[in-house]
């Protein structure tokens, strides 16, 4: 779960963005992002965006070898604190109905609600829209570090 300071929900394409190497303008800045939170202990994942995550790496774009991609999630693994029940698919029905993004997505949200995220990390939703107490900011947006704590 979050501490005290902000708490960031990582979305499934920026972790794949990590390590892959076609990324070439991404992969430098979402690495150093992601070992910061780490570090500072800010990030958050579900499930769900782990099991995504693994999904690229090794059936969809097959980036790298299953037991690489096996290590890279575990090593992700004791940043899964946000929440995966039926409580979340009841936030992400909430969600759908309110921003109409797709169910994947708003499970995604939904999670990071309920884990008090305040920042919700995706290049694939709208860069400074407001869900309830939380803020979907994309990184690669030039005003993304004004946002950042860490």
């Amino acid at each position: 779960m979050p501490n005290a300071k902000t708490s960031y929900f990582v979305d499934s394409n920026i972790l794949v963005y990590a390590v892959d190497p076609a990324e070439k303008s991404k992969r430098p800045l979402v690495s150093d992002l992601l070992r910061r939170m780490v570090h500072d202990q800010t990030l958050v994942l579900s499930a769900q965006s782990l099991n995504e995550c693994y999904r690229v790496l090794t059936d969809r774009r097959r980036i790298m070898p299953r037991e690489d991609a096996r290590e890279f999630v575990a090593a992700l693994a004791p940043s899964c604190t946000a929440p995966f029940g039926f409580d979340v698919t009841r936030e992400a029905w909430r969600l759908q109905d309110a921003v109409g993004y797709s169910f994947w997505d708003c499970m995604l949200l939904g999670s990071a609600l309920l884990a008090g995220c305040s920042v919700f990390v995706s290049e694939d939703m709208q860069h400074g829209r407001k869900l309830d107490r939380m803020t979907i900011l994309s990184p690669f947006e030039p005003d993304f570090a004004n946002h950042l704590s860490i």
